[in-house]
C-alpha cells in the first residue's frame, strides 16, 4: 500500500518529537550540570581568595596562633561541606581538614599535584589520582607571602550532589514528553485531506513556474501558512518575470554600447590598412579610435564599479568635510567643456552650514556625474544652478538645468543601468548609460535619497541628501571668570562656570 503524505508527515512528526525531547532533555542535563559545575568553581574561588586573604594572611603574619589557624580552617571547611588543604612552600601538606584521607598521612603536595599546577590558580575534576572515591572539584590557589611563594591552598568538593540533581531534572522531563506525544497523536489524527489540497495546488503551479511560465497564478487563497506561501511564490514569479526580462534588456544594451565602438575601431583601422584613408589623415581617425577605445574603458569600469555594489557591501570612508571644496573644484573642471558650449555653470549656497558627514571621494564623483550628465543635454546659452540648502539637519544639493527634460515615462528609468532617454541612443556619443545607476548606488550606500524633477522643455534637476556634520566632543574647561564676563563664557556653550 503506497503511503501518502499525510502518512509520512504523522511518522516523521513523531520521530521527530522523540528527537527533539531527547536532544532537549538531554541539552538541559548537560547544561544544568554546567552551569552548577561553573557556580560551584566560581563559589571556590570566592571562598578560597577570602580564606588566604584572612586566615591564612592572619596566621603569616602571627595574628592568630596556629590551634586558631586550624580551627578556623575546620570552620571554612565545614561551613562549604568540603575538604581543605594546606601545603608549605617545599610541598608538605601540613594540613588537612579530613583526618581520613590520604592527604593527611604524611604525603607530598606532588602526589596529587604536577610541579607545574602548584604556582598558579588550578582547577581539575575527578578522584585527583584516586585520592576521593566520587567525582570532585578541586581547586588550588597559591599563597605568596612577600611576593614569594609560601604554599598551596587547595579545596576539593564533591560533585555528587550535581549528579544528583542532573538525574533529577532528566526524570521530571519524561511525564511532560508522555503528554506532548500523545497530544501530537491526537492533532495529527485531526487533520483531514483537505489540508493537503493547498500542496498540491502549489506544486502543480510550481512545476509551471519550472517551464518558464511565469504568468500562471496559484489557486489557493486561504488566510493561513498555505495561502501566504501561494502568495509569495507568486511575487517570486513576478520577480523572476522582471529579472528574465532586465537580463535580456542588459545584454540587448551592452551589446549596442559595445559593438558600436568596436565597429568604429575595426572600420578606421580597416580603411587605414586598405588605403582607403590616406596617411596624411592617419593622426585624424587614429584619434577617433582612441576616444572610441576611452569609451571602452569607462564602459568596462563602470561595469566593473556596479558588479561591485551588487557583490559586496559599498564600504564607505566617511569624514566630516565641506561640500564646498568638491563642488567649486567639479565646476572648475567644466569650464573649458561649457565655455565651448556656451553654458552657464554656477553654484549658489544657502546656508553658511555646509559641512557634511560623507564619503568625499565618492560624493565627489557623484557631483561629477550629475554635472556631467546636466551638459549634455543642455543647449547652447541656457545654464547649470548646482544649489546648497539646508532642511531638517540634512544638507540637500540640487543640480539644475535648463536642457531638453525628461519625458514622465522615462522619470523613473533614468537609474537604471543602461538606460537612456534618447530610444536611438545616438544623441549623447560619450556616455554609457551607467553614471546614473552609479550616482544612486554611492546614495543609497550612505541611507540617504536621490531624487528627479523634469519636465519635458524646461530641464531637470536631481536632488540629493547628505546627512551634516557628526558632532565631535568638546572638551569642557573649568576656568575662573569675572562676574561681568559670565554671560559671555556661558553662550558660547564651551565653558562650565564655577562658583568659588
Amino acid at each position: 500500500m503506497k503511503k501518502t503524505i499525510f502518512d509520512k508527515i504523522v511518522v516523521g512528526f513523531v520521530l521527530l518529537v522523540i528527537v527533539i525531547f531527547s536532544v532537549l532533555a538531554l541539552y538541559t542535563v548537560n547544561m544544568t550540570q554546567s552551569k552548577l559545575l561553573s557556580n560551584t568553581e566560581q563559589n571556590l574561588k570566592t571562598e578560597s581568595k577570602l580564606i588566604i586573604s584572612t586566615t591564612v594572611t592572619d596566621y603569616m603574619n602571627g595574628l592568630i596562633d596556629k590551634d586558631t589557624f586550624y580551627q578556623k580552617l575546620d570552620e571554612h571547611a565545614a561551613d562549604m561541606d568540603a575538604e581543605i588543604w594546606l601545603s608549605t612552600a617545599n610541598g608538605e601538606i601540613i594540613y588537612c581538614s579530613n583526618s581520613e584521607s590520604p592527604a593527611a598521612k604524611d604525603m607530598m603536595i606532588t602526589d596529587f599535584y604536577d610541579r607545574t599546577d602548584i604556582y598558579s590558580q588550578t582547577v581539575k575534576t575527578g578522584t585527583l589520582n584516586g585520592c576521593f572515591s566520587t567525582k570532585t572539584l578541586s581547586l588550588s590557589t597559591p599563597v605568596y607571602q612577600d611576593k614569594s611563594y609560601a604554599g598551596l591552598l587547595s579545596i576539593h568538593l564533591s560533585l555528587q550532589f550535581i549528579k544528583d540533581i542532573a538525574q533529577k531534572t532528566f526524570a521530571s522531563t519524561y511525564m511532560p514528553f508522555l503528554v506532548i506525544v500523545v497530544l501530537s497523536l491526537i492533532a495529527l489524527m485531526l487533520i483531514t485531506n483537505s489540508t493537503l489540497k493547498p500542496i498540491r495546488e502549489i506544486i502543480a503551479t510550481s512545476k509551471q513556474y519550472a517551464t518558464g511560465n511565469f504568468n500562471a497564478r496559484i489557486d489557493v487563497h486561504t488566510d493561513n501558512e498555505f495561502g501566504e506561501l501561494a502568495r509569495y511564490m507568486e511575487e517570486m514569479a513576478d520577480e523572476l518575470s522582471r529579472s528574465n526580462e532586465y537580463r535580456k534588456s542588459f545584454i540587448s544594451n551592452i551589446s549596442h554600447d559595445f559593438r558600436s565602438p568596436l565597429t568604429s575601431i575595426k572600420g578606421y583601422i580597416e580603411a587605414m590598412i586598405d588605403g582607403t584613408i590616406p596617411p596624411d589623415k592617419h593622426e585624424k581617425y587614429l584619434q577617433i579610435v582612441l576616444n572610441e577605445t576611452k569609451r571602452l574603458t569607462k564602459l568596462t569600469q563602470g561595469l566593473l564599479e556596479l558588479n561591485n555594489f551588487d557583490s559586496f557591501d559599498l564600504q564607505l570612508d566617511k569624514s566630516n568635510f565641506d561640500i564646498k571644496s568638491i563642488i567649486l573644484p567639479t565646476i572648475n573642471t567644466f569650464e573649458g567643456r561649457c565655455q565651448d558650449k556656451g553654458i552657464y555653470l554656477h553654484a549658489i549656497f544657502h546656508t553658511d552650514n555646509t559641512i557634511v558627514y560623507a564619503d568625499r571621494t565618492r560624493i565627489q564623483q557623484v557631483i561629477y556625474n550629475l554635472v556631467d550628465n546636466a551638459i549634455k543635454f543642455t543647449p547652447e546659452g541656457r545654464q547649470i544652478t548646482v544649489q546648497v540648502t539646508e532642511k531638517s539637519d540634512k544638507i540637500f544639493v540640487s543640480v539644475k538645468d535648463e536642457g531638453v527634460g525628461i519625458p514622465p515615462e522615462s522619470i523613473k528609468k533614468v537609474f537604471d543601468r543602461f538606460y537612456k532617454t534618447d530610444p536611438s541612443r545616438g544623441k549623447d556619443k560619450t556616455g554609457t548609460g551607467l553614471g546614473l545607476a552609479i550616482t544612486k548606488e554611492i546614495i543609497k550606500a550612505h541611507g540617504e535619497n536621490i531624487t528627479l524633477n523634469s519636465k519635458v522643455g524646461e530641464g531637470s534637476e536631481f536632488i540629493f541628501s547628505l546627512p551634516m556634520q557628526k558632532e565631535m566632543q568638546v572638551p569642557i574647561k573649568a576656568v575662573h571668570v569675572k562676574k561681568e564676563d559670565a554671560t559671555q563664557y556661558i553662550s558660547n556653550g564651551k565653558f562650565r562656570i564655577k562658583k568659588n
